[in-house]
């Protein structure tokens, strides 16, 4: 569903359930965040499980009145008399992440452009993580302050003005050309690119540009670009599910073969493409993705 001007919590979905995606007004938040969502159940009695796929796109995600469990494969999310908000950032690149909502949650993420976040703080994302889905406080009672507001609005309209207006205060300049231009070109090669010709045609050392990839992206190159490829295949695959051929996908994709394209795919989500692309739901009006477990 697209943004509305209706009041957030008249939408009527089964079990009293939304899921809305919006993009940013603003033309600096823009530039650097390509979508919010806002996803809640009011039903006490609630219960969905799904599945999300790795995305070059970070993201954080917050909670309010939720407990959450977190390990690496997986989170389990139950309501919480505290009024506490969990914000948390995940970086998902290389495996299938499993989460189970159990009864009442309300719940806001924000989706980067590539090196969006970096934007926004004023230290390198390697010093600010302990892992790869990490809780994240860089930003302070401020952000905090600002949500506890965005949930009080009644619009999808008047809580992304403000979680704009926030983004655009927390503005910071970064700067590492190197690095911004091998993230243009892994993405404009569809992550095909090779390392050592990646280093070259942009005239930095090799274990330079890997430094910069651990230092502001938290990750290797192979695996942002493995990222990249997995994640074009499924916008890909989405957007032709009607005639869906999966010698074109693999193809389009530039994957050397079947085999290849297979084995990818199975390394990343313990299925074959053919069995995930037949279950596989597209949410909101953003290249979100997720399949729902029984």
């Amino acid at each position: 569903m697209a943004v509305t001007n209706a009041p957030f919590n008249t939408l009527e979905f089964p079990y009293r359930k939304c899921f809305v995606t919006a993009r940013p007004f603003g033309k600096l938040a823009s530039k650097y965040i390509a979508y919010y969502y806002f996803h809640h159940a009011t039903d006490p009695e609630y219960q969905e499980k799904y599945t999300y796929y790795p995305n070059y796109q970070h993201a954080l995600t917050i909670y309010r009145n939720s407990a959450i469990v977190l390990t690496p494969e997986s989170s389990i999310v139950t309501p919480s008399a505290t009024a506490q908000l969990h914000i948390i950032y995940a970086i998902n690149l290389e495996k299938s992440v499993t989460v189970q909502l159990r009864g009442k949650f309300d719940k806001i993420g924000v989706v980067f452009h590539p090196l969006g976040i970096n934007h926004f703080i004023n230290a390198p994302l390697q010093a600010i993580l302990q892992d790869q889905i990490s809780v994240f406080d860089a930003f302070g009672t401020e952000f905090e302050e600002q949500l506890q507001k965005v949930y009080q609005e009644e619009t999808i309209v008047q809580k992304t003005a403000l979680l704009d207006a926030f983004f655009e205060r927390q503005f910071v300049p970064f700067e590492v050309p190197g690095l911004q231009k091998a993230v243009q070109e892994i993405i404009h090669t569809n992550g095909t690119i090779k390392v050592a010709a990646l280093a070259e045609s942009l005239g930095i050392n090799r274990k330079t540009l890997l430094r910069q990839f651990q230092k502001h992206l938290c990750c290797t190159i192979e695996a942002y670009k493995k990222s990249v490829r997995f994640r074009n295949t499924l916008n890909y695959a989405q957007q032709n599910r009607e005639h869906l051929n999966l010698t074109d996908v693999a193809l389009y994709n530039l994957y050397y073969d079947q085999s290849h394209f297979n084995h990818e795919f199975r390394s990343i989500t313990q299925i074959t493409p053919a069995t995930l692309l037949s279950k596989i739901s597209t949410l909101g009006s953003e290249e979100l993705y997720w399949t729902q477990e029984t």
